[in-house]
């Protein structure tokens, strides 16, 4: 049998909260994240051994953070955005890492995964930090969301025509401070999670000490940053569209399923891929694969093997 590649599996915030607009009980997001985990230790059996896995945390996060604004009154010590993105890490890394093992466990299968608190440098100068751009939290109707921007002075737009949600600076990763954890991890053997939300935003001051930032950096770009940092062969990136669309949501919308980069990153020059959904992925695709990747899969959360076998989801492919 061939070597399987090595894949980094970037996980959307869906990952653990499938219907990202409801409340979800916490043993809810156990149930869902170990229909995600089974998927990748499905993998595991079907003979992939390096496997680095990110997640999402924009639903988590937004959480965490209005329940800042929420008891800002009753206890003033407040936690910065940078503490909740860590907040939000160690909670989904739990939960992924926990529910990863008991899977293992129960097939009699040797193999354990290790969840990495990650920092990842961005520059203080980004423009991102003047124009907010990152959906995190819940959805509000318009007339709510005009209420709270006006009331607490939030930003915030429409997203997807899934309603309002609060915005934040989202600026461009850098560098990854943990990556030699990753490549650590892999050469233990080890299952890695980790650049959860992105990362924690830091600056590098001019000392070289790292400083948290006011943000969260989008996970794809993050993902993509990491694939190239360890040398990742394949970069799978899940959420809720089975492919990209060409006039999502149009009725004459068309999936891609098998595309050369360059074509790709014309379709994303006319405007296909809007910055607050699949825009993102696609730029992160792009990104992978120019710094040597592969190749590049977008696909639904739970196609995972099937994606993988070639059977569904859209496949970007070097030039």
């Amino acid at each position: 049998m061939a070597e399987k590649p090595s894949i980094l599996i970037a996980f959307g915030g869906n990952a653990l909260n499938v219907k990202s607009h409801e409340n979800v009980h916490q043993k809810e997001e156990f149930i869902v994240a170990r229909r995600s985990m089974e998927n990748v230790v499905d993998l595991f059996e079907e003979g992939y051994r390096k496997i680095i896995i990110t997640h999402g945390n924009g639903p988590q996060v937004g959480r965490i953070y209005l329940q800042q604004e929420l008891t800002k009154d009753e206890f003033p010590r407040q936690v910065t955005l940078d503490v909740c993105v860590a907040d939000s890490q160690g909670r989904i890394g739990y939960i992924l890492q926990n529910v990863f093992d008991n899977i293992c466990l129960q097939r009699g299968i040797r193999k354990k995964c290790s969840a990495v608190i990650t920092q990842v440098v961005v520059d203080p100068h980004d423009s991102a930090f003047q124009n907010p751009s990152k959906p995190i939290g819940v959805f509000y109707r318009e007339s709510d969301a005009k209420k709270l921007m006006s009331e607490r002075g939030w930003v915030m737009k429409e997203d997807s025509g899934r309603g309002w949600r609060r915005v934040v600076p989202s600026p461009k990763p850098i560098e990854i401070i943990e990556k030699s954890k990753f490549l650590e991890l892999l050469k233990l053997d080890f299952i890695a999670i980790g650049a959860g939300g992105g990362g924690i935003p830091v600056i590098r001051k001019e000392s070289g000490e790292l400083r948290g930032v006011e943000a969260v950096i989008d996970k794809d770009r993050t993902s993509a940053l990491l694939a190239g940092a360890v040398n990742i062969e394949t970069l799978v990136i899940l959420t809720e569209p089975k492919f990209v669309y060409l006039n999502f949501n149009k009725p004459d919308q068309t999936p891609l399923k098998r595309v050369k980069a360059a074509e790709l990153e014309q379709y994303y020059k006319q405007g296909h891929f809007p910055d607050g959904s699949m825009g993102p992925k696609v730029e992160a695709s792009l990104s992978f694969l120019r710094a040597g990747g592969k190749k590049a899969i977008i696909a639904h959360l739970f196609d995972l093997s099937s994606a993988l076998r070639g059977e569904t989801g859209t496949h970007i492919l070097p030039d």
